[in-house]
């Protein structure tokens, strides 16, 4: 069998991607190959009428190009020769003198949407799984098959900057309202109406397209270029290049007459950028988040069915999650009457959905009436998973674990959303304690993708399947992570938060260090941070840590004295580091009165490097006590976790990039400073002395 398969019936060419031994269609550069000589072929054979590029697998047009040989590539020269091979593929596919049809019947990802493009017409299937984007973006790349090139001629350049800047999907009706599908239908429609598209084709009776005739007027494009320039500005930072140079290359590119010169402009840059080492992290990541929604073995009785208690807000997210994914929802209440407040806050958070037109309000109304709710503990005989997300006390959780025993199966998974409290100790009086484990989410649940997996010493590694298996279904990327106080991204967080607080009442400015640290990349600063997740929670998490790891994590006073005032951040009328009146937010000026007069003098420089140097530092103790034995898993939960910046690679790989005796360094001179919470881990210092960094020095931690 081909993995390019070419059938001529009644003159009609077709071609069908089919790679062998894969799941999914990419376009290797051996692939690309085989597909330029049906190319030739086809070109040769004079009686041809029409070419239709089709798929064989299902739910899959083609993926994209296979990132693995664009990793690969060495230096410019390179991946510059490999892009003009692949033009010269995608110019002799649009030159063709026929009609040339890409039927798009599940995803079509970067270059696949690229060589769609390269044909003269695009028809969709309605299939709900069929959905196009140009995810290059999120790699620290671009389209470099002339996509930047072709897709504003098509769709004009408004839709074009919005698929090509921020790698949004977007499914058959909205392709074919921007005109980049020309026709779409039910999949099951597909043999007489491909049929009547391509005949049409053929006798050249298919409608004119649509007209984007603003495309050559230059003064309409250089105010969308000024404005998509001033919005990137401001909300992407300026050392994570893609974006910046896709739009300068569109720019450059979309009055371009010939297209060879378009292409050489296209293809330069690209050269330039697919070499960065933030491209180059990204990809990585790409491969990780691939690996990790695999790292599992499917179960041959899947869960289906759960019991959610706790109404709070992570309560309601997670009710939310599973409702959007599964067919039956129990939810335990202490007082029945709460039912219709809770499921109305629910339905906020599908609102979105609707609003984006992702999901109808009948899908909605569906969605939420699958949950059904009780007061009492019964009914829940059937249910397979019953996961807690009640106060953070552990005397509490033992006594709800208790009763749920009484009434569930024996082969039921009782799960808890502790952000901290050690769950061997959770699950120390329970009678199936090899059912028992933590899922820690994170807030929002339904826009973070990260799920700690904290087994205790106790769980069975079908329990773990299992619910590995459900999270990946839900959507989420789990990771597994030894117990101890915090897991992982608490752990690392707390100390990074309580620092930015010891730092502001040593004379800086609460706004000032925000900036700082989201001129670094972090989608916030950390008392904006500490503010969204309420300082009452922080300071019970604190609390925990310091309980835990003692003076390593003592409580900034000035949380305490928050605390105490109750100023909770955003939740509470009284704010927290800022005040929030619904349009600005100003410094609370209640806050700064806690503050010491203090007149220090401290640089950003040391600034930054305290607030990070504190987290890199606690994380190597992480690998350290085997807490998790792979750098990357950490890099991966500190970006998905909280959006530490992900073209940096990850705290560990950026502390990679600084040099460990460059930190080492540092972390000694703050420690003879400002004491004990500084103190390098023994991992570190192992590191530096055997010349190896966090990429290289696995065996000094894996034990």
């Amino acid at each position: 069998m081909s993995n390019i398969n070419l059938e001529i019936k009644q003159n009609i060419a077709t071609l069908t991607f089919d790679l062998e031994n894969e799941k999914i269609n990419k376009l290797s550069f051996e692939i690309l190959k085989q597909f330029d000589d049906k190319l030739n072929q086809i070109k040769e054979d004079s009686s041809i009428k029409a070419l239709i590029i089709d798929s064989a697998k299902k739910d899959i047009f083609i993926a994209g190009a296979d990132i693995k040989e664009i990793e690969k590539l060495k230096d410019e020269k390179e991946v510059f020769e490999a892009l003009m091979e692949v033009h010269e593929i995608f110019n002799k596919l649009e030159n063709l003198p026929i009609p040339t049809i890409a039927y798009i019947n599940g995803a079509c990802m970067g270059g696949g949407l690229e060589l769609a493009l390269a044909c003269k017409y695009r028809v969709l299937s309605t299939n709900e799984k069929t959905k196009l984007a140009f995810p290059e973006i999120k790699l620290g790349i671009f389209p470099g098959f002339a996509g930047t090139i072709r897709t504003p001629k098509l769709i004009g350049l408004v839709n074009a900057l919005d698929l090509i800047l921020t790698g949004k999907t977007v499914d058959a009706k909205k392709a074919y309202k921007i005109n980049l599908a020309d026709a779409i239908f039910d999949n099951a429609q597909k043999e007489f109406m491909l049929e009547e598209f391509v005949n049409n084709a053929i006798n050249k009776n298919l409608g004119s397209r649509k007209d984007f005739y603003l495309l050559n007027y230059k003064p309409f494009n250089e105010i969308i270029f000024k404005r998509t320039l001033k919005s990137l500005e401001d909300k992407v930072n300026a050392e994570f290049k893609a974006p910046f140079v896709a739009l300068e290359v569109i720019k450059n590119t979309i009055n371009q007459k010939d297209l060879e010169t378009a292409i050489n402009i296209e293809a330069t840059e690209f050269s330039k950028i697919a070499i960065t080492k933030e491209s180059k992290n990204l990809i990585k990541l790409f491969f990780l988040f691939e690996k990790l929604n695999k790292n599992y073995e499917k179960t041959s009785n899947p869960i289906s069915n759960v019991a959610v208690f706790g109404n709070g807000v992570m309560g309601k997210g997670i009710i939310w999650l599973f409702s959007k994914y599964l067919k039956d929802v129990r939810i335990k209440l202490r007082d029945i009457n709460q039912a219709h407040g809770i499921i109305k806050d629910v339905a906020k958070i599908y609102t979105h959905l609707v609003k984006s037109k992702r999901m109808t309000q009948n899908q909605m109304d569906f969605k939420l009436n699958t949950i059904s709710y009780t007061d009492k503990f019964n009914g829940l005989k059937n249910i397979q998973f019953v996961i807690e997300a009640i106060v953070e006390d552990e005397n509490t959780k033992k006594q709800t674990y208790k009763e749920l025993e009484t009434v569930l199966n024996e082969n039921a998974i009782i799960a808890t959303n502790t952000s901290s409290i050690s769950i061997n100790k959770l699950g120390s009086e329970l009678k199936n304690k090899e059912n028992f484990l933590g899922v820690h989410f994170f807030n929002p649940v339904n826009l973070m993708p990260l799920v700690e997996v904290i087994p205790s010493k106790h769980t069975s590694k079908e329990t773990i399947n299992k619910v590995f298996e459900l999270l990946i279904y839900c959507g989420k990327t789990p990771i597994l992570v030894g117990d101890c106080a915090g897991f992982i991204v608490n752990r690392i967080l707390l100390p990074y938060l309580n620092e930015a607080a010891f730092i502001v009442s040593e004379s800086s400015k609460i706004e000032h260090i925000d900036q700082l640290i989201k001129a670094f990349g972090m989608p916030m600063g950390p008392f904006t941070l500490a503010d969204t997740v309420g300082i009452d929670v922080g300071y019970k998490v604190a609390s925990i840590l310091q309980e835990e790891y003692g003076q390593r994590m003592p409580i900034a006073p000035l949380i305490e004295k928050m605390y105490e005032a109750k100023y909770f951040g955003k939740k509470s009328d009284e704010g927290g580091f800022y005040k929030y009146d619904g349009k600005d937010d100003f410094v609370n000026e209640h806050v700064i009165s806690m503050l010491p007069n203090n007149s220090k003098i401290i640089s950003d420089e040391e600034i930054v490097q305290r607030c990070l140097y504190i987290m890199i530092n606690e994380a190597s103790r992480c690998l350290e006590e085997n807490i998790v034995t792979d750098a990357s898993i950490i890099d991966f939960a500190m970006i998905t976790g909280t959006g530490f910046p992900a073209f940096r690679g990850g705290l560990l790989t950026y502390a990679n990039e600084i040099g460990l005796k460059n930190i080492l360094e540092s972390l000694r001179q703050f420690e003879k400073e400002y004491g004990e919470r500084f103190t390098p881990s023994n991992l570190l210092v192992k590191l530096v002395e055997n010349y190896e960094d966090f990429e290289i020095g696995e065996a000094l931690w894996k034990h």
